[in-house]
């Protein structure tokens, strides 16, 4: 399956998350200045943090007790994570919106079990991820897994939804040798089964982003239930010494490659951004490669001068970088 089964040409997209404090007028504003961008497929915009955002329905459940960014619960209390159907202001919004602007394909970031789990103590925080549900292989696979699995549910309902698991914590979770926590291959193929499963025969894709190493990789594009992978190459060039097209063919899957940073302030260039997706193309395969995006969300700008004006030229400059690679696609035949 190449990406011709979503796609008719590359096409542009971003992680998600923009450097402005949330509201309702705020989020309308994003979505409205994404579509405009000339973004192919824009993301619901994430201008609250993107694990908070899905662990609040828990805290509001009484599942999980919040402070803040911080999340605690008592493993009693977390295995009845799964009974719990999300409802999240942005879809509900985002919705609406699509179809006013006329909005074909539109990505859906949902932060994953994993990561999620990272985040939710049940025992000591003073001694750091050992203490979080991530060291309880059963409560991510079952009640985590299950309730992102209702949080997909959701997000399939959006018109044109690409659905996109966001599982940060895996680049730490499993290494070039070893895995944290006991965790088996099948483990986590396991669980993004269950999260994707009501997204079946929708694009579903997952993004990590920092350095991946080829055990991670290759593990994620054995998943049945994943269409693309979507790395971060700009920041992090080392990623692109995986051996890429053995990987993705063996899986039949496509690389959805970060091309810009989303660290610095500076906008790259459209050149720049089309120089680094002509090399990772050359590398891996042009019918491996698509949904170009930045390494990872803008959110981290925050605080820069000028953070949102960067960010939206940022996208602008990639979508033009996009429609450049579909005019040479053309012109070669």
């Amino acid at each position: 399956m190449a990406w011709e089964k979503f796609f008719d040409r590359y096409v542009s997209s971003h992680v998600g998350s923009l450097p402005l404090e949330y509201s309702p007028e705020s989020f309308e504003r994003a979505f409205r200045d994404l579509a405009a961008a000339g973004l192919d497929v824009p993301p619901v915009p994430q201008l609250r943090d993107f694990v908070s955002m899905y662990l609040q329905p828990l805290a509001d459940a009484g599942i999980v007790e919040a402070s803040g960014t911080v999340f605690k619960a008592r493993r009693e209390d977390l295995e009845e994570a799964a009974k719990v159907r999300p409802k999240l202001p942005e879809f509900e919004v985002v919705s609406k919106l699509a179809r006013e602007l006329g909005v074909k394909r539109m990505r859906v970031p949902v932060t994953g079990a994993f990561t999620l789990a990272s985040r939710v103590y049940v025992g000591d925080p003073s001694r750091g991820m050992r203490s979080t549900a991530l060291a309880d292989r059963e409560l991510v696979a079952d009640a985590l897994a299950g309730y992102v699995a209702n949080a997909v549910r959701a997000a399939a309902e959006l018109p044109g939804a690409v659905v996109v698991i966001d599982e940060p914590v895996l680049g730490t979770v499993v290494g070039g040798r070893v895995t944290l926590f006991g965790y088996r291959d099948e483990d986590i193929l396991e669980a993004y089964a269950r999260e994707l499963k009501p997204a079946a025969g929708l694009p579903r894709g997952t993004h990590v982003c920092g350095q991946v190493n080829e055990r991670l990789a290759s593990l994620l594009a054995e998943s049945e239930s994943l269409d693309f992978l979507n790395h971060e190459f700009h920041d992090t060039p080392a990623n692109l010494s995986i051996p890429w097209r053995r990987v993705l063919e063996r899986g039949d899957k496509f690389l959805s490659p970060g091309v810009f940073s989303t660290k610095k302030a500076e906008v790259e260039s459209v050149g720049e951004m089309l120089d680094l997706a002509t090399r990772i193309l050359e590398a891996v395969g042009p019918e491996r490669v698509n949904l170009f995006s930045g390494d990872c969300g803008l959110g981290g700008l925050r605080g820069v001068p000028d953070a949102y004006r960067v960010a939206l030229a940022k996208l602008r400059n990639l979508a033009e970088a996009v429609r450049a690679l579909n005019e040479r696609s053309a012109e070669r035949g």
